[in-house]
């Protein structure tokens, strides 16, 4: 596959839907994973996702902007880590852009002026795919 291939072919499992994992780093260096619900997305692959403001995983992204996140699709058949740095996004426009992109989030939040609702900006710079029905080795693209 192209690099143009890998990076559509995760846009389409990031673009499904489903829950995935986020991980993070903490402060003795130690990787936290955690399931995720739901992700807004922009080009190429920037993800937008929502938090509780003063969770661990926000002061873990503070300390640490590296990350990775995960993404399968319902047969476990293809899966695609995405490599990034996340930051932790203070902007109302932004916010409101993430509120109105995910109405999940109601049920958690009040809305985008919820003091208690954050939002993560992860930016990829690589992707690994690892599509089974093509071998055993991941496919690599920088972004």
């Amino acid at each position: 596959m192209t690099s143009d291939e890998i990076i559509g072919a995760t846009r389409e499992l990031v673009g499904a839907g489903g829950s995935f994992v986020l991980a993070t780093v903490d402060q003795e260096g130690c990787p936290q994973v955690r399931w995720m619900g739901a992700a807004m997305l922009e080009e190429p692959l920037t993800l937008y996702m929502a938090a509780g403001a003063n969770s661990r995983k926000m002061d873990q992204i503070r300390a640490n902007k590296r990350s990775q996140l995960m993404f399968q699709n319902r047969e476990y058949s293809r899966v695609a880590t995405l490599c990034g740095n996340c930051d932790v996004v203070e902007e109302g426009e932004i916010k409101r852009r993430v509120w109105e992109g995910m109405p999940g989030v109601s049920q958690f939040f009040s809305g985008p002026d919820d003091p208690n609702f954050g939002v993560i900006r992860f930016v990829t710079y690589r992707v690994e795919l690892l599509d089974m029905n093509k071998g055993h080795t991941p496919m690599v693209a920088d972004l």
